[in-house]
């Protein structure tokens, strides 16, 4: 009997700013805010509405593919994906309770140790907290208990099996070159796996010293390997034919479960359109019946292990070296950086293991004070984590606290946190790639410096200097970057988020978005007072506000004068207390220039802030504003430019008279503004479009329609989403309409976006409905087959 099984381990390294909770603005993820919003939408959410299509390419059904394979979502990017996505979380929740049924009962949702740590690098208190809190994440997502655990890299040894077990996991998924031998349950003699030979088509059982046992699942190698770097997914053929064809003669007389094992990103991200091929091999299999698809859980229910293993110790499914790529220059990387080498990986632990020694004592000594049982407390503190609301603290504090909690709330939350960023530190991806000033290693070195922060705060010994000078041991390839206590310095202090820093956005926030705010990141904003002032050429707003933390609480009053002229320059002065009063700081800007109101102002209040100090997001808010008021200030002078002197250039160019390209830019730039606001308009004018088209095609060069393409894939998207939730003639007609205006241009819309609202809709209309021509016509042109 054949049984297929396709695990996707969807993870992101936790990405949020160790201050704000947010995830900053990262340049290198555009057109998307950010990593986790780029591969959200390149792959978790196409694999929860993947398309199947037809041979003629149409759209034949959206299927969820987490509802038939085996998968784990990091808990922090599900953490991510629940405030940022909510859609696509709840398909991904929503696919597990379907796969229940599906799969006997069975959810197709595995766990993972909570934020992706090395176990076999980890003490045993965090390894048991990470597999704690990853279980207990799970169970408020998952409502129910997780039968298995995905380890991060696979990465395993013998106390990690022993806790998975403790816990009450029941198997775990691993490489085969994880595995070292193995033997039919009752034999004498261990038979040798090397060079990843053991047999994936079953499930082994592991014997464990504390005479507790866990299942194990080797995933098949040269398969899995294939699939995530080869074109195996290129089609949803191949990918059935390379699967099928694992099974063996066997298969006919004894149950075979071919099972692979990749990273979730490679269906979309790492290979775009991937979960299509994913989608169709899953149909084809089901269809034809050429094998029987399964999940871990219900294949072990109905198989037991026959045979037991052991495992090769301290090994991993990506270091050739076992767990060395994340504490040495073993060789493993990327391979993307020749001549560059890792030695930054073992002083990069080495400084963090040095700041996590000085946690624990202050934590058990100075944790003692507060609760019962620190460890056990620990342990407990995800359900805080999970639901930061004051209610669950109080839970929190009564069940695992002492008195002294109440007394002091802030240094309880304090010597939690601390503990929690001491975790999130230690996440994979730190040593993953090829350089410490990589994205992922200055996220780990964030958590780091919050957690020497935290330390702080609750006994006054400030442990940062020991840190960098450990830190700096570790060279960076990049010679301009130097270390890692430079990059400490550059890139992870810098990006701190204060109080201060809360209240020059919140000022910047109602200035240029003159929004009454009520939260900046991780702070609460209550109590806020503001004045405006205003002169020829300069603008200031001043007042004051609360902030508090949502983390521990804390509240600071901050006092601000924001200043911002004509020229955009911007400037913010915080205090804690008014240094200065509302009329002096009137008098100061009705009576000085701008400059010298500058130098004033930062006499009275030293602390100052520029564009430059905020996190990203703030400054975008900002610089699309000016922008925005720049482009439309450059649009009303091309527009007055092109209307008076385009006749007579085009009579120009008509007689065969050079014409200046400045003047060419300036035509090409208001006939596109003038495409783009024609199409974005409620009736666009397909005359209007042919008339501009005509303009275009005079100018006789080459013109990147590029932006008009994407508002008019925008506008495509708009009105197929109206149709979906207004599934009328009237609204098919307006999705028909635009189609043809616009399918003989050279920004025609692609029928991709908006083809799956047009097929939801039509799906859901009777057939008698569904057969007017009307939507005959829209399912042609969206090419969808229902």
């Amino acid at each position: 009997m054949k049984y297929l099984c396709i695990h996707g381990h969807f993870y992101q390294p936790p990405r949020e700013n160790a201050w704000t909770d947010a995830i900053d603005y990262q340049e290198s993820a555009f057109p998307y805010h950010d990593w986790n919003d780029r591969i959200c939408a390149e792959c978790y959410q196409p694999n929860t509405k993947s398309r199947v299509l037809d041979g003629d390419k149409n759209l034949i059904a959206l299927v969820n593919n987490y509802s038939s394979i085996s998968f784990n979502f990091g808990p922090t990017l599900l953490s991510w994906m629940e405030e940022k996505q909510p859609d696509v979380y709840r398909a991904i929740l929503e696919a597990d309770r379907l796969s229940m049924k599906k799969f006997n009962g069975h959810g197709s949702a595995l766990a993972q140790v909570y934020n992706h740590m090395i176990m076999p690098l980890a003490n045993e208190r965090d390894k048991r907290t990470q597999i704690i809190w990853g279980i207990e994440d799970f169970k408020k997502r998952f409502q129910r208990f997780p039968e298995g655990m995905w380890l991060a890299e696979t990465a395993c040894d013998t106390p990690t099996l022993e806790l998975l077990a403790e816990q009450g996991i029941k198997f775990t998924i691993l490489a085969p070159g994880q595995c070292a031998k193995t033997r039919k349950i009752g034999d004498k003699n261990w038979l040798e796996t090397p060079n990843a030979s053991v047999d994936p088509k079953k499930p082994y059982l592991c014997n464990l010293p504390s005479g507790k046992t866990i299942t194990l699942f080797f995933y098949d190698g040269p398969i899995s390997q294939g699939i995530a770097f080869s074109d195996t997914l290129k089609s949803g053929e191949n990918f059935a034919a390379k699967l099928m064809g694992a099974f063996t003669d066997a298969s006919k007389k004894d149950t075979e479960l071919v099972h692979i094992a990749t990273d979730g990103e490679t269906y979309g991200h790492h290979q775009k359109f991937a979960d299509m091929a994913l989608a169709y091999c899953l149909k084809q299999v089901e269809d034809k019946s050429l094998a029987k698809i399964t999940i871990y859980g219900e294949f072990l229910e109905k198989f037991p292990p026959k045979y037991e293993a052991k495992i090769n110790e301290n090994s991993s499914w990506s270091c050739f070296h076992g767990v060395e790529r994340w504490r040495s220059n073993c060789g493993c990387n990327s391979g993307m950086h020749q001549g560059w080498n890792q030695k930054w990986r073992a002083p990069l632990r080495a400084a963090l293991d040095l700041i996590r020694e000085s946690f624990i004592k202050t934590f058990e000594t100075k944790g003692s004070e507060f609760y019962h049982d620190v460890w056990d407390a620990r342990n407990a503190y995800i359900s805080f984590v999970l639901d930061r609301k004051p209610e669950m603290l109080e839970s929190f504090f009564k069940a695992k606290g002492k008195e002294r909690v109440w007394q002091d709330r802030q240094t309880a939350v304090d010597l939690m946190e601390m503990q929690h960023n001491a975790m999130l530190m230690y996440t994979s991806c730190g040593w993953f790639f090829d350089e410490i000033s990589g994205i992922e290693t200055v996220q780990i070195m964030q958590y780091a410096a919050k957690a020497i922060e935290l330390h702080k705060n609750i006994n006054g010994i400030d442990l940062e200097a020991d840190f960098i000078n450990k830190l700096s041991e570790a060279q960076s390839n990049i010679a301009e970057l130097g270390n890692g206590g430079n990059i400490y310095e550059r890139f992870v202090k810098t990006a701190a988020f204060t109080s201060q820093k809360a209240a020059v956005h919140y000022a910047l926030t109602r200035t240029f978005n003159h929004e009454d705010i009520k939260e900046i990141y991780s702070y609460t904003v209550s109590d806020s007072q503001l004045k405006e002032i205003e002169t020829g050429t300069t603008k200031a707003v001043t007042g004051k506000a609360v902030f508090t933390s949502k983390i521990d609480f804390r509240s600071s009053e901050e006092f601000f004068v924001l200043l911002y002229s004509q020229d955009y320059r911007i400037v913010c002065f915080c205090s804690e207390k008014p240094l200065i009063t509302f009329e002096e700081i009137k008098n100061i800007i009705e009576n000085n220039s701008t400059d010298e109101a500058i130098e004033q102002l930062q006499k009275n209040i030293p602390s100052s802030f520029t564009l430059s100090d905020l996190v990203k997001d703030a400054q975008r808010v900002v610089s699309s504003k000016i922008l925005k008021k720049l482009h439309a200030t450059t649009t009303e002078a091309f527009d007055t430019v092109f209307n008076s002197q385009y006749p007579l250039l085009r009579e120009l160019k008509y007689i065969g008279t050079p014409i200046p390209k400045p003047f060419f830019y300036v035509a090409i730039f208001v006939l596109l503004e003038d495409l783009k606001e024609e199409i974005s308009s409620g009736n666009t004018d397909p005359a209007r479009i042919e008339e501009m088209l005509e303009d275009c095609r005079s100018l006789n060069t080459e013109i990147n329609f590029a932006p008009v393409k994407d508002m008019a894939q925008k506008k495509l998207q708009k009105i197929c989403l109206e149709f979906k939730e207004n599934p009328d003639r009237e609204h098919a007609l307006a999705v028909i309409e635009l189609l043809s205006i616009l399918q003989s241009t050279p920004f025609a819309p692609d029928v991709f976006f908006g083809q799956e609202d047009v097929f939801t809709a039509l799906k859901s209309l009777p057939k008698v409905t569904r057969d007017e021509s009307a939507f005959k016509v829209l399912a042609r042109k969206m090419k969808v087959r229902i």
